[in-house]
């Protein structure tokens, strides 16, 4: 036993055999913002063996405020969250795996994904994508675990299917929530409000990790940091829920089509195109150089066209931003990429 995990084993709730299965786990981290980094840098000093980081973003100035994990230079470079997130972790624990994911969480890849995985823990900035999450893990019987904060506020949930509520038992139209006004660029986070959910959520993967789920926190949990305040709301499992009880995964089944999301608070539109769907990226920056500036850091290119940046990544899959309009980021995917 690695002599890192000393103070760990000591803990009687751990022990040897505890720190044996952490080293044997699989953890996904959905989402690398302020709260998927920090869970994923307490897993990896905690000694999962293997972490598989999944975001469809790059890093930004604005992100360093409360996201601990990156530094200027990553913003500099707009590298995304996923590359930058191994880079760091690597320096932090160089014994453990990492599988990096520059994707966008989807019907179409979510299983695949989550195949081997021990537990997942949410980073996510929507409920449709958390509720395409939430069948998959129903569907394979993955626990996980849900994590958000805004302004001053945070809240999180423990979900093992079969046994606790569901996300669809306590939020049934969690798919159809629209991306609200109220976001991080509209009311801010406080910094600490999104380190202690994701010290929350990290403890609650790590029980499930080490064999003791039945110690997660059956309720919904909610922090209010500035008033002082934690708050336990009963979730109850739903007798006659579509997914975890009747297990209809309406969602899955709609399988691989061409998406496009106004992103949470970035007045930007994510377009991801089907799998089936192959962009050649060296024929696009040969083609666009012609008549725009590029900007390239072998993760991803950047332009400017028609007033607006665009971001495009080897999978074919591109940001639109100055525009909260499905449509029109749609059009200018098809003028600028194609597909």
């Amino acid at each position: 036993m690695s002599s890192r995990y000393d103070r760990q084993v000591r803990v009687k709730e751990i022990g040897a055999a505890g720190q044996a299965r952490l080293g044997a786990a699989v953890a996904v981290v959905a989402g690398l913002g302020a709260l998927g980094s920090e869970v994923a840098n307490l897993l990896a000093r905690a000694g999962v063996g293997t972490i598989r980081l999944v975001d469809r973003d790059f890093v930004e100035r604005s992100n360093l405020q409360r996201q601990s994990l990156y530094d200027e230079e990553d913003a500099a470079q707009s590298l995304p969250k996923a590359h930058a997130a191994v880079a760091h972790l690597k320096r932090i624990n160089s014994e453990i795996r990492y599988e990096p994911i520059v994707d966008d969480i989807q019907p179409g890849n979510v299983e695949r994904i989550l195949a081997g995985a021990t537990v997942l823990v949410d980073g996510l900035d929507n409920f449709h994508t958390r509720a395409v999450v939430n069948e998959g893990c129903v569907k394979h019987g993955i626990p996980w675990v849900y994590g958000a904060g805004l302004a001053t506020y945070g809240s999180s949930a423990t979900i093992v299917p079969g046994v606790t509520a569901c996300l669809h038992c306590v939020m049934p139209k969690a798919a159809l929530e629209a991306t609200l006004p109220i976001t991080c660029e509209t009311v801010g986070v406080l910094g600490p409000v999104t380190s202690l959910v994701a010290a929350w959520q990290a403890a609650e993967a790590l029980k499930i990790i080490v064999g003791a789920a039945e110690q997660a926190c059956r309720d919904l949990v909610h922090f209010e940091l500035w008033q002082n305040e934690v708050t336990m709301l009963p979730a109850r499992r739903a007798d006659d829920c579509e997914v975890c009880v009747k297990r209809r995964f309406a969602l899955l089944e709609r399988g691989d089509r061409l998406v496009s999301t106004s992103l949470c608070g970035r007045d930007a539109v994510q377009v991801v195109p089907p799998a089936s769907f192959k962009l050649d990226l060296d024929l696009l920056r040969n083609t666009l150089s012609r008549s725009l500036e590029l900007q390239e850091n072998g993760h991803l290119l950047r332009f400017r066209a028609d007033d607006h940046d665009m971001v495009v990544f080897p999978d074919g899959r591109a940001m639109v931003f100055g525009t909260a309009d499905p449509q029109q980021a749609l059009s200018l995917y098809g003028k600028y990429v194609g597909g």
